[in-house]
């Protein structure tokens, strides 16, 4: 379906993202999508109620948290919104059984950084192209 969609006469692009990264725990999407069509994407997505797959229809509601230039800072935003995110349940923490697996969920995410960090560096102009 990408390409040219042709409606009576009239003619328009239609832009089919790509899923980069799913994360059904946290509820996480990364979507690809031509430079050209951002704005596009970021303006449907709201309007998403319900997700099909095999036949059987999941509800959902997407928002947009970050748009980049490239999959990487994508990624990095993603780290840096779940240290956020872990920082604020360590707050809200009653018990001391939580505390102690959101830390280790805090610190498994930094080496995961320092992992990610440290291989191979891509040029982050924030261009991409299809």
């Amino acid at each position: 379906m990408r390409g040219l969609l042709r409606t009576g006469r009239a003619h328009r692009c239609v832009c089919v993202p790509a899923v980069k990264y799913l994360n059904a725990y946290t509820g996480t999407v990364l979507l690809r999508c031509r430079k050209d069509a951002y704005r596009l994407l970021c303006s449907a997505l709201p309007f998403v109620r319900q997700l099909e797959s095999r036949g059987q229809g999941y509800p959902c509601a997407l928002n947009t948290l970050h748009v980049g230039g490239t999959i990487r800072t994508c990624q990095k935003f993603l780290i840096q919104y779940n240290r956020r995110q872990l920082l604020m349940l360590l707050q809200n923490c009653t018990n001391e059984g939580e505390r102690q697996c959101i830390q280790k969920s805090w610190l498994s995410c930094s080496v995961a950084e320092e992992q990610s960090l440290s291989g191979d560096e891509e040029d982050d102009d924030g261009t991409e192209t299809d």
